[in-house]
C-alpha cells in the first residue's frame, strides 16, 4: 500500500527553493507535515540546505523549535544532518541546543551518533551538558556504539565520563565492544575505563566479547589487562564459553591466559572444547531453568524502573536459552514501544504472533506497533484472524 507523502516536504528535502516558494501561494507551508508531524523545516535542516532553511523561517514564517509527534526539532534534525551552517543558522535564530525529544534524546546524542565532528563541537561551545542521558545512554555511549571515534575523542576532551554506566548495566566500554569498535574501545581504555568492570547485574565485558565471536576485541582486552578468570553470574569463565560454542581460535587465544579449571579432565584446547559440550548438554533442565526465570525477574524489575534498554537486554538473555517463549518476544515488543522505536516493536510483535498465532496478545502487540508508524491501514488486527 502507498502512502502519500506532500510535494511540498520533497521540495524541502531535494532543496528546491523555486518550488517551495511557487507553492507557497498556494499551500500553507506551516501546516504541510508527514504522518510523524515533520515540517518542511524538518527536512530541510536533515538535508542541509541553508537556503531553503531561510526562507521557512524568515519569509514563511517557520517557527525554529517547531516539534514534530516524537517532540523531534529542526535542530535535532540539522545535528543528525551534515551539514554546520545549518545548525549554526538555526541556533542563531534562538533554536533550543538542549532540549531532548520524547525519548530523551538531544541534538548532541544525534551529532554523536551520526559522527558529525563539527556539530559537536558547535553544540558544545554553546554550553550544553556534555553528558545527557537518553535511553540508550550519554552521546559518549552512542558514538562508542557506531564506532564514532572522532567524536568520541571531542567528547572526553570536554570532560564526558568514560565509566559512566547508564540502565544499571551498560558502560561506554561495554558498549564499544558490542559494536564492535576496536578504536573506540582503545581510546576509552586510554581514558581510564576499566576492563574489568562488571555492574551487580551485567555481563563480564570480555565475556560479551567471546560470546559474539570478536576476536580483535577479546586479543585487545587481555593485552589491556582484563582477567579472563572472572566468572559470569552462570559460573563460566570465558574460555568455557567460546568452548561450548566450538569457537577454537578463542579457546586458542584464552588458553595461555586462562587459570586450569578443576572440573576439565583434560587441560588442553581440544580437551576444553571436548568437555564444554559435554557440559553445555549436561546444563539442560533445573539450572537452566533457574537462569531463565532470573534473567525474566530482572528484566521484569529493569521494565518497572522505566529502564527499558536494560529490560530489553535481560528479556533477551532469556531468550538466548528459551527461544520459543512468545512472551519474551511481546514483553520486547512492548519496551522498544516504550521508548518509542517502532520498527523494533514491530519486529519483535511479529516473531511474537508468528510463533504464537492464537494469542490475542500478540495480535495487540502488532497492532501497537503498526499504529505507532503510523501503518494502521496494514494492521492485520481483526477480532477474525484473534479467534482463528
Amino acid at each position: 500500500m502507498a502512502f502519500w507523502f506532500p510535494e511540498a516536504l520533497v521540495a524541502a528535502m531535494d532543496g528546491d527553493l523555486c518550488l517551495l516558494k511557487e507553492m507557497a501561494d498556494k499551500v500553507n507551508l506551516r501546516e504541510t507535515k508527514d504522518a510523524k508531524g515533520r515540517n518542511a523545516l524538518h527536512w530541510a535542516a536533515v538535508n542541509g540546505h541553508l537556503e531553503v532553511c531561510r526562507f521557512l523561517v524568515e519569509e514563511s514564517g517557520f517557527d525554529v523549535n517547531s516539534d514534530s509527534e516524537s517532540g523531534q526539532l529542526p535542530v535535532h534534525s540539522a545535528a543528525a544532518g551534515r551539514s554546520e551552517s545549518v545548525l549554526k543558522y538555526l541556533l542563531d535564530r534562538g533554536g533550543d541546543p538542549v532540549r531532548p525529544d520524547l525519548r530523551g534524546t538531544t541534538p548532541l546524542h544525534f551529532a554523536a551518533e551520526e559522527g558529525n565532528c563539527e556539530a559537536v563541537r558547535l553544540l558544545l561551545s554553546k554550553g550544553v551538558d556534555v553528558e545527557p542521558v537518553n535511553f540508550m545512554g550519554t552521546p559518549l555511549h552512542l558514538a562508542a556504539s557506531q564506532d564514532q571515534d572522532q567524536v568520541m575523542k571531542i567528547l572526553l576532551e570536554h570532560g564526558a565520563d568514560p565509566k559512566r554506566v547508564v540502565n544499571y548495566v551498560f558502560t561506554p566500554l561495554l558498549m564499544a565492544c558490542n559494536g564492535p569498535s576496536l578504536k573506540c574501545a582503545k581510546l576509552l581504555v586510554e581514558a581510564g575505563a576499566d576492563v574489568n568492570f562488571r555492574s551487580p547485574s551485567g555481563p563480564v565485558i570480555l565475556m560479551e566479547a567471546v560470546d559474539d565471536g570478536f576476536t580483535e576485541i577479546v586479543k585487545f582486552l587481555l593485552d589491556a589487562g582484563a582477567d579472563p578468570n572472572i566468572a559470569d553470574e552462570d559460573g563460566r569463565v570465558p574460555i568455557m564459553c567460546a568452548g561450548a560454542h566450538g569457537k577454537r581460535e578463542l579457546v586458542e587465544i584464552l588458553f595461555p591466559w586462562t587459570k586450569p579449571i578443576p572440573s576439565m579432565p583434560e587441560w588442553s584446547v581440544d580437551g576444553i572444547i571436548r568437555g564444554m559440550k559435554y557440559l553445555r548438554f549436561e546444563a539442560q533442565g533445573a539450572v537452566l531453568k533457574e537462569h531463565i526465570a532470573d534473567a525474566k525477574s530482572k528484566g521484569k524489575e529493569a521494565f518497572a524502573k522505566g529502564e527499558y534498554f536494560a529490560a530489553v537486554y535481560f528479556y533477551g538473555l532469556a531468550v538466548d536459552r528459551d527461544p520459543l517463549d512468545a512472551t519474551l518476544f511481546s514483553n520486547i515488543s512492548l519496551c522498544w514501544l516504550r521508548v518509542r522505536d517502532g520498527k523494533q516493536a514491530l519486529s519483535f510483535a511479529q516473531k511474537c504472533r508468528m510463533m504464537h498465532p492464537r494469542w490475542s496478545k500478540a495480535w495487540y502487540r502488532e497492532g501497537a506497533a503498526l499504529r505507532f508508524l503510523k501503518l494502521f491501514p496494514l494492521c492485520p488486527l481483526s477480532m477474525g484472524n484473534m479467534n482463528k
